[in-house]
């Protein structure tokens, strides 16, 4: 035993206060030999080959096989309470429904399931892979389930289909008109056809289940125990009605044991003054439930930018001068263009926020100054990433799409722009700062889906899209440990709190198609082992 080892790496006793769990032969990133690493209360204690372990007793001792211990994975942009609540509703998603007859069956099974009069909801519907090739419509839905209202979740998060009941409910007629950020499709004579554009919160709001947040407790649990399955120990929530109400219902999932990530909550750019009256700033919170960037969506459903310029300026503007950058949703690359041309102006005009307790999600660094991000940033053209350099922005993209929708890209993005999509090789060479999310539910939360597209590019037909944007896996995991791409994926490091992931095999010498099916063997959250197969 070499203590005197043991207390240069530590700068401890092992006798310090806390748990003692000690990993056996266990593979690390970028180390040849297997590595044992003991864990002192919430801390990684020491790390060394495995025949050099120190002699502790310790409280457990976990042995690896020569499988991959790692850091766990942080899952950048999550709506985590949607994605709780999508677990609750009815899978019409393309491996369930492939017509919309499929679709009627379903809805007309889980009726007969539910008292007549409550909502039917179900989830995952993707127009583009039904075999009518459409959009269903309320007349789609009231023959399935006459005495229902019905809401049906485009896989997207951006549409979904009303039946005419539920229209009703929520106050939608032939002479409501189009909401300022969203869509009503009607037909020939005016009348809504059941289809609405991003009114998802529009329908939120004029529902009970809005309200619900007591209502997901088991819900949210089976969410995170699905995330520790794969070995995600963090995740940033970027949903933009994000409230105070929100954010207290996380707090107390958390305290009550069935939220076990640590959460970075991103509060409305709407809302910020809810926060503000509570003294909760930018980096405010604590460890495992803390405030991050104001989450604000721009669009071009409506045919313009909404909001408009000198609203979104506006918006900005007020978040910085309350001390929150911002994370601004932003796809189309006219989009990201207008908003980077706004975040570079207010930039020349006023000091970015300074944070000094902020902390970059998964990562023990202190961050002083924290740039704006741009969440999605799907059409990254030249011009998008010279400003996104210029700007020093960062960029939250979403590798996962392109392994569930890369069919529907190859099909329906223009071709010019199809190399320029989630290009993520090209953005880390511009040493633009890079992290992945999955954007469950409006796809599957499983970020090795995310890190097998990154590496490959392919989707899961097997067809890849623009291979040569491909990344390391080692870039790959950077992106999904909190940190940027550009920075890979740190080996564990004594001193920085024990977020790990004991993972089922060693991924670095995993074949590029078994990446898909790893999953966590044990997953440790501040030093507890919170989750175990």
């Amino acid at each position: 035993m070499r203590c005197s080892g043991l207390q240069r790496c530590y700068n401890g006793s092992v006798n310090a206060k806390g748990t003692i769990v000690l990993f056996r032969t266990a593979r690390l990133l970028g180390q040849p030999a297997p590595h044992a690493v003991l864990v002192v209360g919430d801390s990684v204690a020491w790390i060394g080959p495995d025949a050099e372990c120190p002699s502790v007793r310790a409280d457990r001792i976990i042995p690896c096989g020569g499988a991959t211990l790692a850091y766990g994975l942080h899952d950048a942009h999550i709506h985590l309470l949607a994605y709780a609540s999508s677990l609750r509703r009815m899978d019409c998603g393309p491996s369930s429904a492939r017509s919309i007859a499929d679709i009627q069956r379903l809805v007309s099974q889980r009726a007969a399931q539910t008292p007549e009069g409550e909502w039917v909801r179900a989830r995952g519907y993707d127009d583009f892979s039904l075999r009518e090739g459409r959009h269903p419509t309320r007349h789609d839905l009231d023959a399935a389930a006459p005495r229902h209202p019905v809401q049906l979740d485009h896989r997207s998060g951006h549409a979904c289909v009303l039946s005419t009941a539920a229209l009703a409910r929520v106050g939608i007629g032939q002479d409501t008109p189009d909401p300022p950020e969203g869509v009503i499709e009607r037909d020939a004579g005016g009348a809504p056809t059941g289809l609405l554009f991003e009114m998802g919160s529009y329908v939120a709001q004029r529902t009970e289940e809005r309200h619900d947040l007591a209502g997901t407790r088991k819900a949210v649990s089976k969410a995170s125990q699905r995330l520790l399955s794969w070995g995600v120990t963090s995740l940033t929530d970027a949903t933009p009605e994000n409230d105070l109400a929100r954010y207290e219902a996380l707090r107390q999932r958390q305290a009550e044991g069935l939220l076990r990530q640590r959460v970075v909550f991103m509060p409305s750019v709407r809302h910020l003054t809810q926060f503000a009256e509570r003294n909760l700033s930018f980096g405010g919170g604590d460890a495992m439930l803390s405030l991050g960037h104001a989450k604000l969506l721009v669009t071009l459903t409506t045919g313009g930018l909404q909001p408009s310029e000198p609203e979104l300026r506006e918006l900005v503007a007020q978040a910085h001068a309350l001390g929150f950058p911002v994370a601004v949703h932003a796809v189309e690359k006219e989009a990201i263009l207008a908003v980077l041309g706004v975040l570079s102006s207010l930039a020349t005009n006023q000091a970015m926020p300074v944070c000094p307790n902020a902390r970059v999600p998964g990562d023990g660094g202190v961050v002083g100054r924290l740039p704006d991000r741009i969440e999605h940033c799907s059409e990254a053209t030249p011009a998008v990433v010279a400003l996104l350099k210029k700007t020093g922005t960062i960029v939250c993209t979403n590798p996962g799409f392109l392994y569930e929708s890369g069919a529907r890209y190859r099909a329906t993005v223009a071709r010019e722009v199809l190399p320029w999509l989630y290009p993520a090789r090209t953005l880390l060479e511009a040493n633009v700062p890079l992290l992945a999310g999955s954007d469950a539910p409006v796809a599957s939360p499983n970020p090795w889906q995310g890190v097998y597209a990154a590496l490959t590019r392919r989707d899961a037909g097997g067809q890849a899209l623009h291979p040569e944007q491909g990344v390391s896996l080692e870039q790959a995991l950077g992106m999904y440990r909190g940190i940027g791409g550009a920075y890979g994926h740190r080996g564990i490091r004594v001193g920085e709190r024990a977020d790990l992931a004991l993972l089922d095999r060693d991924v670095a010498q995993a074949e590029q198609g078994a990446l898909l099916a790893v999953g966590a063997q044990a997953v440790m959250v501040g030093g507890e082992v919170v989750w175990e197969r």
